[in-house]
């Protein structure tokens, strides 16, 4: 089948000559970027990446001493014979696993913080955050359609047309209830940590050094693969739901559509494997259910990419708005004299014709007025004419 085509909002006159950049090329919208900032980057999220799991097996270290002491050394305490199968029905187990993984969020922040682009929001899609709306249609969407996926399959197996899966009794949670109460507030975080370092850290790493997409979406695949302890069959069931996953963070500009598919089936799966319905620590496959497992994944990204088009979800972002320089001068007028006005003082009124000053007022009586001279200016005592 075809996969639709997701065209974005048509930019308009004013930012039609503007550079686009969709998700796997967002490093090259940062104004700083170099070449070698990527490749620091990844060594900086492997150097907190140790340092996070030291502190994880310390911590574990720790309880494990305050719970068990002396029997730490016994080979057949039922909690080291877990730790040493990775019996992942163990809730110890299952919670260090999950925490190994989910410490991958803060890791990839931080690793953005000091080199990645700017916002850190970048990281999850081209809008620089999460778009909660398109994240929430997607889940919606996907609960749907996995809920249809495994109640046929279920159906399907209890009709007999298929054989029964047998879980051992080694394999069963010994208390489903809060195995699945640790699904649900764990798994959740999980899926979306390995979201964000293999479709989001890594698609980014390697788009802003190889412009072609497949380039971004390809290589990061047998790294996320070979972290599944599966056979042929289901390695290759991974590998297809990571190139599923990269295309749909490619088309969709953003990491929230291969967040919701990824969450809601390792939810559901381990869901599942809380009731005895699926073993949670199975390694085998089969050709029928890579197959089926392919075709329904192919179903999801081909649905989810019609309700992404049919929405108009952006896929690119524009450039990185530009700092202004700090205003050394300040524009004219301004809005106080850089020079204070020299003050006023009082000056007498302009003169007459004939005199140095005006009076204000006549003169008084006995006094001469400078208006008329005197008839002997010599006389002082020459009576007024």
């Amino acid at each position: 089948m075809s996969m639709p085509e997701i065209n974005g909002p048509t930019p308009n006159a004013a930012s039609a000559d503007e550079p686009r950049y969709e998700f796997h090329r967002l490093m090259r919208r940062d104004p700083k970027y170099a070449w070698w900032r990527p490749l620091a980057l990844l060594g900086t999220a492997t150097g907190f990446y140790l340092v996070a799991i030291v502190i994880l097996l310390i911590g574990l270290m720790i309880v494990l001493f305050s719970s068990l002491g002396t029997r730490l050394d016994e080979p057949t305490d039922p909690v080291m014979m877990a730790f040493d199968s990775m019996n992942m029905a163990d809730p110890a187990v299952f919670l260090f696993t999950m925490l190994s993984l989910i410490v991958l969020i803060p890791v990839a922040y931080f690793a953005y913080l000091l080199l990645g682009p700017k916002p850190l929001g970048l990281l999850i899609s081209v809008a620089g955050r999460i778009r909660w709306k398109w994240l929430g249609l997607c889940t919606g969407i996907a609960v749907v359609l996995y809920a249809v996926y495994f109640g046929i399959s279920l159906g399907i197996e209890a009709a007999g047309l298929v054989a029964p899966t047998n879980v051992p009794a080694e394999n069963l949670p010994a208390n489903p209830l809060f195995f699945a109460l640790l699904v649900v507030l764990l798994v959740p975080f999980q899926a979306a940590a390995e979201e964000i370092v293999f479709r989001g850290m890594l698609m980014q790493t390697i788009g802003s050094w190889l412009k072609h997409p497949l380039f971004a979406i390809l290589l990061p695949v047998p790294l996320f693969t070979f972290g599944h302890l599966y056979d042929i069959y289901g390695l290759l069931d991974v590998a297809f739901f990571a190139i599923a996953a990269g295309f749909l963070t490619w088309r969709t500009g953003g990491l929230e559509a291969a967040i919701a598919i990824h969450v809601i089936n390792n939810v559901g799966l381990f869901l599942l494997a809380a009731v005895g319905a699926v073993d949670i620590n199975a390694t085998q496959s089969s050709l029928s259910s890579l197959l089926t497992s392919i075709g329904f994944t192919a179903l999801v990204t081909y649905i989810l990419l019609w309700v992404a088009k049919r929405r108009h979800i952006e896929r690119t972002a524009g450039p990185a708005p530009q700092r202004r320089a700090p205003q050394l001068l300040q524009p004219w007028p301004a809005p106080y004299p850089a020079v204070p006005p020299a003050p006023a003082y009082w000056a007498p009124p302009a003169p007459q014709s004939g005199s140095a000053y005006a009076p204000a007022q006549p003169p008084l009586e006995g006094y001469p007025n400078p208006s008329q001279p005197d008839a002997n200016p010599h006389d002082h005592n020459a009576p007024n004419p």
